[in-house]
């Protein structure tokens, strides 16, 4: 296992660092990256250049900004919004974890209990209506319910009093205010895990219902409801914990369309923002920052199978008789 992991972490530095340097490459090759900001002097622009670079090569440039990395801690500054890039993206965690945490608490055993329910009462009504609700969720896209509840929630039946979450001077001034605007980012984000969770919970289980050990159980005497809890919902479970892994690692990461469309300040907005507004300093660092996201979920949704099955050993190879 210890090999194993050390494997996987000298594979990921690699694939980080060949992502980075591509990403890197591109985003200097882009024909107005030297052009500067209207709102900036001359002066002030040329101290940015000078520090950072800009008129050498690409791979020294590379270098240096790897040298300002570990040598003085910064990862480039900001221009358009004068401030170190790390700065900005890393105050922007908590909100994108406050928003991200309820979602993933509630949508995972729900989503669990669901797809238990109706696989116990497959062919059922309950199954049907359990089946028809996830195919129309799962159907919809996420920015159309996010919208479709901001058109009636707020401005037809004018239940909330906003479309987008509070600020942080809205929250001082009114603690309701804010509780309110959050109710549909998390609902819409709830809902949609839940449909993901019921869909892959009720097919795995049904897959585990017909094996042949669980043949074997209801000959020995048990009811389906005493295999399906004892033996099958175990083993259905084996391929959904490097889901809940990922969906942990996750939560820092953030929704790019959820905090576009509802207006939170959090990490994936500012991805966008960094995006659209050319600050390549800090889309260099969310480039960095979602590229090690998924590298170390990978790794960890890896080792997990082997934590709830002891009978499955990562990485062990081949095994000689």
């Amino acid at each position: 296992m210890l090999k194993y992991t050390l494997k996987r972490l000298g594979l990921a530095l690699i694939t980080f660092s060949i992502i980075i340097f591509l990403v890197f490459v591109i985003i200097k090759s882009v024909p107005d990256f030297q052009l500067k900001p209207l709102d900036m002097s001359e002066e002030a622009w040329q101290v940015i250049v000078d520090r950072e670079g800009w008129e050498k090569p690409i791979l020294e440039q590379f270098v240096n900004w790897l040298r300002n990395i570990f040598v003085d801690g910064t990862f480039g500054f900001s221009h358009k919004q004068g401030r170190d890039a790390s700065e900005i993206l890393f105050s922007k965690i908590p909100t994108t974890l406050k928003l991200n945490i309820i979602p993933l608490i509630l949508s995972i055993p729900i989503g669990i209990s669901l797809g238990i329910v109706a696989v116990m009462k497959k062919n059922k009504m309950t199954d049907h209506v359990i089946s028809t609700g996830v195919i129309v969720l799962i159907s919809i896209p996420v920015f159309v319910l996010a919208m479709l509840l901001q058109y009636f929630l707020v401005y037809v039946w004018e239940i909330l009093p906003s479309r987008y979450v509070a600020t942080a001077e809205e929250w001082n001034a009114d603690f309701w205010f804010g509780v309110k605007s959050y109710i549909m980012p998390i609902f819409v984000m709830t809902i949609s895990s839940i449909a993901g969770w019921t869909r892959s919970v009720r097919a795995e289980l049904t897959e585990q219902l017909t094996a042949d050990y669980m043949l074997l159980a209801r000959s020995k005497g048990l009811s389906k409801k005493q295999a399906t809890f004892r033996h099958a919902l175990k083993n259905a479970m084996v391929p959904f914990a490097p889901s809940i892994f990922i969906e942990f690692i996750g939560l820092i990461s953030g929704s790019l369309i959820i905090e576009q469309i509802f207006r939170i300040d959090g990490v994936g907005r500012i991805y966008l923002e960094a995006l659209n507004a050319k600050d390549y300093p800090l889309l260099m660092l969310n480039v960095c920052f979602y590229t090690a996201i998924g590298l170390i979920a990978g790794i960890l949704a890896d080792l997990s199978y082997s934590l709830l099955d002891p009978r499955i050993r990562v990485g062990s190879g081949k095994q000689n008789d």
